[in-house]
């Protein structure tokens, strides 16, 4: 989720500021059943990028030594949740019968979540299956998908189910079927792994979506509603799809959580993405959000502590836990915030303590934890970024001894 949106502030987007057991639309139920009590997370995202790039070729047992390793360096920036991903593209990342293996670990003829999963344990590190939704395979790639998957099968007969934007394709959430196919790899997960989360992040709607997209549901939707607008019958959709992966994990287990990563700018995510994190809140379908705050002090358009602080309106008095999504991807980067290179912001390189300054921005302030992303961030980094992220991970150590 995340190179996407290193790709838009290098560029200089203002975009990135940025299948169930019952079928029924979004209503209010009551509040999440969740733990009564929980220590303040500081978590990691470990992503397909890291498996394809820090695990290609691994064996079992190279593997599991990698898992084991990678766990001991968690611990040393103080994560106690692991965000691990399971499903990135309609693929998995685990022994599934549902979806096809993902591409990116064809050679391991191992499960890799489960021994992942396992190494975090260990530690003492929870785990939460990290499941894209929608977004699956390019359109290239469609070939390669086996002959009997149901999304091959939706494609070759140009069923709205799965529709192409740019060079994706997405599932539909309009469709029963598209949410009852979702959830039922969410049942498959808990069913195997019981993990202590499911966890997704900002891919829902795609940035762009035209209008051919779901043009056929949503003119029978528009029968019924003819004041129905398209912007709300997506919002709806993405709302029945939250609530629907909401209660499988319920329904499996109460105290297992359900949390989403929007990107950062509330205003994005509602009005480009179709997914409105007032509405979830408000439903009680998330136990935990953990909005994307991807930019340092100094941004001219979203500047950190501003941002978390709209982010806390959102939650408001609920039950509902505010983690922040911190940026280790952009330490040691000259952020460019302008097309014609006028608008620089140098403070990720100069500044080597960006994350404790903002971890401490937000425990202070009142959230419930901290996310990082990425694991390669901190543990495998660019040569040329190399000294200034050992510098970060020195002054987190400092802030984390100084909090006891």
């Amino acid at each position: 989720m995340f190179r996407k949106l290193l790709t838009f502030l290098l560029a200089g987007s203002l975009l990135c500021m940025t299948g169930c057991k019952k079928e029924e639309a979004p209503q209010e139920p009551a509040a999440s059943e969740t733990p009564a009590e929980h220590e303040e997370t500081i978590g990691i995202w470990f992503s397909y990028i890291e498996y394809r790039d820090l695990c290609a070729g691994m064996n079992e047992e190279e593997f599991t030594e990698f898992t084991r390793q990678a766990v001991s360096n968690m611990k040393e920036v103080g994560v106690n949740t692991l965000y691990l991903h399971t499903v990135a593209f309609t693929d998995a990342f685990y022994d599934s019968d549902i979806y096809p293996k993902s591409s990116v670990i064809s050679g391991m003829d191992y499960d890799p979540f489960k021994i992942f999963a396992e190494s975090a344990k260990a530690a003492d590190i929870s785990v939460h299956a990290w499941i894209n939704p929608m977004r699956s395979v390019l359109v290239s790639e469609a070939e390669n998908l086996p002959q009997d998957f149901i999304i091959r099968k939706w494609i070759e007969s140009n069923d709205e189910r799965v529709r192409q934007n740019g060079d994706r394709y997405y599932l539909n959430p309009a469709y029963p079927e598209v949410r009852s196919l979702i959830c039922s790899v969410v049942q498959e997960l808990l069913e195997k792994y019981q993990p202590d989360g499911i966890h997704m992040d900002d891919y829902f709607y795609p940035y762009g979506t035209e209008r051919s997209f779901d043009a056929y549901i949503f003119s029978r939707a528009q029968e019924e509603n003819e004041s129905l607008t398209l912007e709300d019958f997506r919002m709806n959709n993405t709302d029945t799809m939250v609530k629907q992966i909401h209660d499988t994990v319920k329904a499996f287990d109460p105290n297992i959580e359900f949390g989403i990563s929007p990107a950062g700018n509330i205003d994005n995510c509602i009005t480009l993405l179709y997914a409105n994190p007032y509405h979830w809140v408000e439903q009680g379908t998330v136990d935990y959000l953990i909005p994307q705050i991807y930019w340092g002090y100094l941004h001219p358009i979203k500047p950190f502590e501003p941002t978390f602080e709209e982010w806390k309106g959102v939650i408001g008095d609920s039950d509902v836990r505010l983690l922040v999504g911190l940026a280790a991807y952009v330490i040691g980067l000259r952020m460019n915030l302008s097309d014609n290179n006028e608008s620089i912001n140098n403070e990720w390189v100069e500044h080597d303590d960006m994350m404790a300054r903002q971890m401490e921005t937000v425990f202070s302030g009142g959230g419930d934890g901290v996310v990082y992303f990425s694991y390669s961030s901190f543990f495998a980094p660019d040569e040329e970024t190399l000294e200034i992220v050992e510098n970060e991970i020195i002054h987190i150590k400092n802030f984390l001894e100084r909090r006891g």
